[in-house]
């Protein structure tokens, strides 16, 4: 009834052993669903949001005045969450709860809201528990050593780290529904959830069917239904066929539960399919149509694979067609030293062509039929493309070749250290015919990785050391690829920041592995790299420039390495990583397109820098028994949500210090709908540490002695100095207008930014400094490519005042 067309995605998306806050099993474990929704199992409840940015969240809504707020009032069991006085049908904040997690969102980013909707009744199972003695809980809930499997009775014991050795304590289900399991303590008042996806299957099942008269046939039909509701499709296929098997006169009366299950699981699957197809995985997505059930599946779903199917074979017919005609029309080439170059070009397009490929040729292929055009010009447009991309290609082979020409130029200036040899290059390229600073432009999307990737296994991490003459102290980070990794398909990137207590490879599991097979980054397609930011024995965050340097080094070092697509570049941390996390993102809102704090406390620093990020998402995750996170994050986060920043706060009750690795498929999903803003033209930002300087396509430098002075705090933890201001606007009748505290300013400007067909005038601090037309600068354009890495963000010009 059900198939697995991805051997390792049903147990990756089942559970994990998470071990990011623990020595030994605990709650972070995995959600399997991966439906069209954000949050997709709405427990009985009543409302949903719908964020600007496209996120859904369901659950019990109520607006609140603040974060600190929402904690006065206690929210229990099924109890509905009351208003206190304090909140207002116009606060400025939501919060959505979802029975386990309490959802804080901004009411400025809500696009549309639903406190009555009305939700299909959901399966739910009792399991009795007896509670004796209810003495009173831990106010705080700390890293576990112990976390038994649930038994039968939905009973199971965790051992909690506590000032005063290890506490064992007994835990009960006290209800199971699709959405969320109900967990009580047995001895002490301790009450939270767990996501029905993260527990085992063969635990699940037995608690299931301790809850049930196996004899009652309707009963054994609501598990089925059950674990239809949940996304556990594979489980529901097999509580059917046992049902049919066991009472075959019940066959017509579940025919319709089936039918719905076929289709939901077809659909799980084309999803799947679609997301590997995405992610450059091309062998398991076509070795996934070869097997995809047709048996009873929607003609819709079948029509769908088919499309797939079909531009598979068409892409492979376009790759076969391109190596024979390729060779074809190279023999019709009468010039010996033309032939020979066009074999050694050949040569890399034939070890390379494959479906990220391809389209570079699509000009070529087009017109490949084409008799009004000669044997060299259709050689023109497919080598052109294939170094400038099919939409710019040429049809005079000499530029095409001299295209190549550059093209190796390029890669030599940007890997050499020599200034001497690298103006030799630049004079070199200025001459080439057809050659342009547009034309590098175009050129370095397209570019092989400036720096060798030191790759020998990509199913697993490895180290990397930046390899940078100028860096200021030793760089380096580990790096774990996705699938099928190709230099030729773009990737968003993670920057996974540890917890002091754990190793590199540590974080790169929770985002990347599972039982040492491929997990969540590798099967959606992300890199992602650990930087080395903690010095040896530092157990605190101490908001460090060698901290900074080390992640955004790592950064730039990744993106010469690897294809990072820079508009999606995330930046995460957990524990400690997640206390950096918080202030990395702040001081360089610019190089991310979001950041995912998991049971991290803001910093001093954030109290000024909150502002820098009003145009950086956030994604907060945090337990209600963690420390006083929520009551000393709230400082920031309440300002942030009052002035309708892009943020999630995701509070999980009753739980404390943990990795949360049951909200991994939401971060995903997430992150699917983030990218960074790329050229704001009003900036404003604030700096405490001279190496927070850059901002988008701002640099300012030789900063005010007074408050780039090593920071001192006052009493209550707040930094005694006064940040310098940076403020920039670009306004109608292309002016640039920049108030800086620096000394030394740098402008890098695009057409996206202003008019370069236009005077351009920049006015600082009041003074006229610049009022002349831009000319596009191969030199600056490749230069802060050579410092970055990035190639979604180029730069056409640079402006210098001192």
């Amino acid at each position: 009834m059900t198939v697995r067309l991805f051997p390792e995605f049903d147990s990756v998306s089942r559970h994990s052993s998470g071990r990011l806050f623990q020595s030994r099993i605990v709650f972070a474990l995995i959600l399997c669903f991966l439906g069209l929704d954000f949050f997709p199992f709405p427990a009985a409840q009543a409302g949903e949001v719908e964020l600007e940015h496209g996120t859904i969240i369901r659950g019990s809504l109520v607006p609140i005045l603040g974060l600190t707020d929402a904690l006065a009032s206690k929210l229990e069991g099924d109890v509905p969450i009351q208003e206190s006085a304090r909140t207002f049908d116009g606060a400025p904040i939501y919060l959505v709860d979802d029975g386990m997690v309490r959802y804080f969102v901004p009411r400025r980013q809500v696009v549309r809201k639903n406190q009555d909707q009305e939700l299909s009744r959901l399966e739910t199972f009792k399991l009795p528990q007896k509670v004796t003695g209810r003495n009173q809980m831990l106010k705080t809930v700390g890293s576990y050593i112990d976390v038994t499997d649930f038994d039968k009775f939905g009973r199971r014991t965790v051992t909690l780290n506590t000032s005063k050795g290890n506490l064992a304590l007994l835990q009960g289900v006290t209800e199971i529904t699709p959405h969320h399991l109900k967990l009580t303590g047995l001895k002490q008042q301790w009450d939270l959830g767990l996501r029905t996806t993260s527990i085992k299957e063969d635990v699940l099942d037995a608690m299931l069917n301790e809850a049930i008269d196996h004899l009652n046939p309707n009963e054994r039909i609501a598990v089925a239904r059950f674990y239809i509701q949940a996304g556990l499709y594979l489980p529901a296929g097999e509580a059917f066929d046992a049902i049919e098997r066991d009472f075959p006169e019940y066959k017509e009366k579940i025919a319709t539960y089936v039918s719905e299950l076929r289709t939901l699981h077809s659909q799980q699957l084309l999803n799947e399919l679609n997301q590997r197809r995405r992610a450059g995985q091309h062998r398991l997505a076509q070795n996934a149509i070869m097997k995809f059930p047709t048996n009873n599946v929607a003609q819709s779903i079948l029509r769908q694979i088919r499309e797939v199917q079909d531009e598979y074979i068409k892409q492979q017919e376009q790759i076969d067609k391109a190596r024979i005609r390729l060779g074809e029309l190279e023999a019709e080439i009468k010039n010996p030293a033309t032939r020979n170059l066009l074999q050694a070009y050949r040569r890399e397009v034939m070890t390379q062509l494959n479906f990220e490929t391809i389209n570079r040729l699509g000009a070529f292929l087009n017109l490949e039929n084409d008799d009004s055009l000669t044997a060299q010009e259709k050689l023109a447009l497919a080598y052109s493309g294939w170094i400038v991309g099919a939409a710019n290609v040429v049809t005079d082979l000499n530029t095409a070749l001299n295209l190549w020409t550059a093209r190796a130029q390029v890669l030599e200036y940007l890997r050499t250290e020599n200034e001497q040899l690298s103006d030799q290059m630049l004079e070199t390229l200025s001459k080439l015919e057809g050659v342009s600073a547009a034309v590098v432009k175009q050129m370095i999307p397209l570019l092989p990785p400036i720096l060798d990737a030191p790759v020998r296994d990509i199913t697993n991490s490895f180290p990397v050391h930046v390899t940078d003459p100028k860096a200021e102290v030793p760089v380096s980070y580990s790096v774990l690829l996705p699938i099928e990794y190709d230099p030729h398909h773009t990737y968003p990137m993670i920057v996974a920041l540890r917890p002091s207590t754990l190793d590199a490879n540590s974080v790169l599991d929770w985002w990347g592995k599972y039982k040492n097979g491929p997990g969540q980054s590798q099967r959606r397609g992300y890199i992602v790299i650990a930087p080395e930011y903690l010095s040896k024995d530092q157990v605190n965050y101490e908001d460090n420039v060698t901290a900074h340097y080390a992640v955004i080094e790592s950064i730039r070092d990744a993106r010469k390495r690897f294809n990072v697509d820079s508009d999606r570049v995330f930046l995460s941390g957990h524990g400690t990583g997640a206390d950096a996390a918080f202030d990395i993102g702040m001081s360089h809102p610019d190089l991310f397109a979001g950041v995912m704090p998991i049971a991290g406390k803001t910093s001093a620093f954030n109290l000024h820098y909150w502002q820098n990020a009003k145009d950086l998402p956030f994604y907060i995750v945090g337990g209600e028994l963690d420390r006083d996170t929520l009551e000393h994050n709230s400082l920031v986060i309440n300002r942030m949500m009052r002035y309708g920043y892009d943020i999630i706060y995701a509070e999980y009750k009753g739980r404390g210090y943990e990795s949360y690795y049951e909200e991994i498929h939401n971060l995903f999903n997430w992150m699917e709908l983030h990218q960074r803003l790329k050229y704001p033209k009003d900036i404003e930002e604030k700096i405490l540490r001279p190496i927070d300087n850059r901002f988008y396509w701002v640099r300012t430098e030789d900063l005010p002695a007074k408050s780039m002075q090593p920071v001192t705090f006052n009493s209550n933890q707040r930094i005694r100095a006064r940040p310098v201001e940076l403020k920039v606007n670009i306004k109608i009748g292309n002016v640039i207008y920049v108030r800086s505290g620096g000394k030394i300013n740098t402008l890098w400007l695009n057409p996206e930014l202003v008019d370069f067909d236009k005077r351009l005038e920049v006015r600082i601090d009041g003074q006229r400094k610049f009022n002349d037309f831009l000319r596009p600068d191969m030199k600056a354009m490749l230069d802060d490519f050579k410092n970055r890495g990035d190639r979604q963000k180029l730069f056409d010009a640079r402006l210098d005042f001192f």
